[in-house]
């Protein structure tokens, strides 16, 4: 599991001070670069080897919401890595550990020069994530 940081900024929340739902979508975006560069291989290496990964499927989950100023952390875990990349987000109250979302997004791989999906993720890809 992989932590990522974050406070709330103020452009992020409405007239309540609460987070805007969509923005919790960029919250895993920001989690899943810093887990990705952890790693060792970026949205950019990738590009450079000739593919891309959009996302195919989001699920998302609110029990609680993230307020203006607030700590929080969203762990993310990789769940799979060879046809699609999948991962998992969980998004906690970094002070009282509270759960406030959680989510998943599904990736696929493109071959960016001939736009054929690549059932399969290359392997040069899949020996960095691991």
């Amino acid at each position: 599991m992989f932590e990522y940081e974050k406070v709330i900024p103020f452009y992020d929340v409405d007239s309540m001070q609460v987070a805007w739902h969509g923005n919790y979508v960029k919250y895993f975006e920001e989690a899943r670069c810093a887990f990705l560069a952890n790693k060792g291989i970026t949205y950019v290496d990738m590009e450079k080897l000739g593919y891309t990964f959009p996302v195919v499927e989001l699920k998302i989950k609110y029990m609680k919401p993230c307020l203006f100023g607030q700590k929080i952390v969203v762990n993310t875990a990789l769940e799979s890595f060879e046809n699609f990349v999948v991962f998992n987000y969980e998004i906690i109250d970094k002070n009282s550990r509270t759960k406030l979302c959680k989510g998943q997004t599904k990736q696929m791989c493109v071959h960016i020069s001939s736009k054929e999906t690549q059932f399969e993720i290359p392997s040069q890809i899949q020996e960095r994530l691991k």
